[in-house]
């Protein structure tokens, strides 16, 4: 797998992570094992703890997963405990298999050996189902079923109605990803009865009996299993099955015409597939949301989901190609090594033959290695120039899937600019007639007061031109500041000095606007508020903006008739949480309206007149708080009284 992949997966993993306080919720199930752990045991108890934890974290997060299998594979290995290594091999393919396909295919190849080697039958069955996996992840059928079946026939042979519940449930799945929904039907209903009897999850299963009955045109029925799928996914904190269900439920309400149903479900899926590091997931879930917003906007979560969708694709999809590359090189590997073994098998036989016939057989046997030395060297020069080709097509295929996206962005800039600009043009055209009135009057008489219209004219357009551009760099500047939120370091900080700070600096900046403007202001800064980790640079624009949006409203009431006893106000209040911190930016202006206050942080949206703002600083502020560091921004207002926003912030 190229490096670059590996470096792009890692970096967004650790964006997932940051952006979703639900990737940092852990099960009991969790807590006692890490407890376990941290008693005396015997090491190969200790590995199969490990990797019992490294399975349980593939539900939450996988660098955890990964990371207990790593430990568990050192441990296992250092030890000599061959079960425990093919165990650890499976968990950590397991954990790779989001970010590098090859390597997963490679551990699960290595344990399934191992198992062979050992006669493990129950972890033969594990990597048959893990391969199967993979080959069903590039849609290759064939193969896909081939080793579900053989792990389903080695289940029924140790007798494992649990894991044969599995086996039934996957099948079913890979049914119903190729359309075959009569045979995904019958599979998902044979492991639903079976889990029924044993009690055991039933939280995939459910999921593909609702996939088989929206495809069939049985909403209603499917609506009740996605909900009965969520509800399970919730109760045993398994991510990734709630991301399947948010997804089918989201695609559901869209076929449906319930667009802001859709939207949520498909923005929750996205959500836990964020937190659990699933990129597939994020992918599916961007797809759906990009599609609803392209097609009933705002035009600007369309770009923003988009974006997520590129990045996605580009490494999953790029990831895959490689993987289907590396696959025909594989069987080209194959075949070379089988070519070897055999020529080996002819050379020992040779080698038998010359010391029992003796000179003459040894210089026809030395001939024969000539001979085969040159044949295996024109078939490695094959080799190697099918393997540049293969490359060559890999960038390319890369390469052209990027350029397309990359236009369908650069369109959605372009039309959200188009307005602002035509207004430039406009006001410009009309200038340059104005000027020629002027020059016109000039050679026929002098009017001086109709060269003072023209002129205030030629001023108020020059001004107009002068505002929309303004807009239009606005514009620009705050989508390249929702394209870079959070990608600086975090670092502890004193919240107090940060709040204090830019409310100093808000009140500055509105007295430098408007000398004669005077407030009152109030910090009631807790002293036991502790450090966060959190991005300076980020929050301190938050906090900027609220108190900016705080001190214009309390202007504009101040401007309102019968306001003399009126006296402005703004407030910002600090105190620790159980877990967390509160900031509270309030001020005792106008307030805001139930309908405006409903769309207060969708991107473009504004109630300052035009050329006052972009509409982009309250989104921003939601992206940094809720994205950028895991925590909410909440708003709550009374008409005539005030107004109050609210930030809570993880520790």
């Amino acid at each position: 797998m190229p490096s670059w992949f590996r470096v792009r997966f890692t970096a967004l993993i650790l964006l997932l992570w940051a952006a979703c306080p639900a990737a940092r919720a852990q099960s009991p199930a969790l807590n006692a094992l890490r407890q376990q752990l941290q008693q005396p045991l015997p090491d190969s108890s200790r590995v199969l703890l490990l990797c019992k934890g490294s399975d349980q974290y593939w539900a939450l997060r996988t660098d955890s997963a990964e990371a207990y299998a790593q430990r568990a594979l050192a441990l296992a290995r250092r030890i000599g405990y061959r079960h425990g290594e093919c165990a650890a091999l499976n968990r950590l393919g397991a954990a790779l298999r989001e970010s590098n396909l090859s390597r997963a295919l490679e551990l699960f190849q290595q344990s399934l050996r191992l198992a062979e080697t050992t006669h493990d039958v129950a972890m033969q069955a594990q990597n048959l189902r893990s391969i199967g996996i993979i080959y069903v992840y590039l849609r290759d059928r064939r193969q896909g079923l081939a080793y579900y079946f053989q792990a389903l026939r080695l289940g029924r042979q140790l007798r494992d109605d649990h894991r044969i519940v599995i086996e039934l449930s996957n099948i079913g799945l890979a049914y119903d990803l190729y359309n075959e929904t009569d045979s995904a039907r019958y599979f998902q209903q044979q492991a639903y009865q079976l889990a029924q009897r044993l009690h055991s999850p039933t939280n995939y299963i459910l999921y593909g009996l609702a996939n088989v009955a929206r495809k069939q045109g049985r909403p209603a029925a499917a609506l009740a299993y996605y909900r009965r799928s969520i509800a399970e996914s919730d109760k045993r904190h398994h991510l990734r099955s709630s991301n399947f269900a948010y997804v089918g439920l989201a695609t559901l309400y869209q076929q449906q015409g319930l667009i802001d149903s859709s939207i949520y479900y498909a923005r929750r899926g996205c959500q836990a597939a964020q937190a659990n590091g699933f990129l597939r997931g994020v992918l599916n879930s961007s797809t759906l949301l990009t599609q609803s917003f392209k097609k009933y906007g705002p035009i600007d979560s369309a770009f923003k989901y988009q974006s997520l969708m590129l990045a996605m694709k580009d490494t999953l999809f790029g990831q895959e190609k490689v993987m289907r590359l590396q696959s025909i090189n594989y069987n080209e590997q194959q075949r070379a090594q089988q070519a070897t073994a055999d020529r080996q098998a002819l050379t020992a036989r040779y080698r038998l033959y010359a010391l029992l016939a003796g000179l003459l057989g040894l210089l026809g046997f030395s001939g024969l290695l000539v001979r085969n030395y040159q044949q295996q060297q024109r078939a490695n020069a094959a080799l190697q120039a099918s393997l540049a080709e293969l490359k060559t097509t890999q960038d390319q295929l890369v390469q052209r899937e990027k350029m397309a996206f990359l236009g369908e962005l650069t369109a959605g800039v372009a039309h959200e600019l188009q307005n602002p600009l035509s207004f430039v043009k406009k006001f410009a055209e009309v200038s340059t007639d104005l000027v020629d009135e002027i020059n016109g009057a000039q050679r026929l008489a002098r009017d001086g007061r109709l060269e003072r219209e023209i002129l205030d004219g030629l001023k108020q357009n020059i001004m107009n031109i002068s505002q929309h551009g303004q807009r239009a760099t606005a514009i620009i500047k705050g989508m390249l500041e929702h394209a870079r939120t959070g990608s600086g370091p975090r670092e502890l900080t004193d919240l107090n000095a940060l709040a204090g700070e830019n409310l100093r600096l808000a009140y500055q900046a509105t007295r430098n606007e408007h000398p004669d403007f005077q407030a009152t202001l109030t910090a009631q800064l807790d002293p036991r508020l502790p450090a966060v980790p959190v991005i300076g640079q980020d929050l301190g624009r938050v906090l900027l903006n609220l108190c900016t949006n705080a001190f214009y409203a309390v202007r504009q009431r101040q401007q309102q008739p019968h306001s003399a006893s009126y006296r402005p106000a703004v407030t910002i209040v600090t105190r620790p949480l159980p877990g967390g911190v509160e900031i509270r930016v309030r001020d005792n202006g106008p307030g805001i309206p139930p309908g405006v206050k409903a769309r207060i942080f969708e991107p473009f949206y504004t109630t300052k007149p035009v050329g006052e703002g972009t509409g982009l600083g309250l989104s921003l502020s939601y992206d940094i708080i809720s994205t950028g560091h895991g925590g909410t921004l909440t708003v709550e207002s009374r008409e005539g009284e005030g107004t109050e926003f609210i930030i809570t912030l993880p520790q």
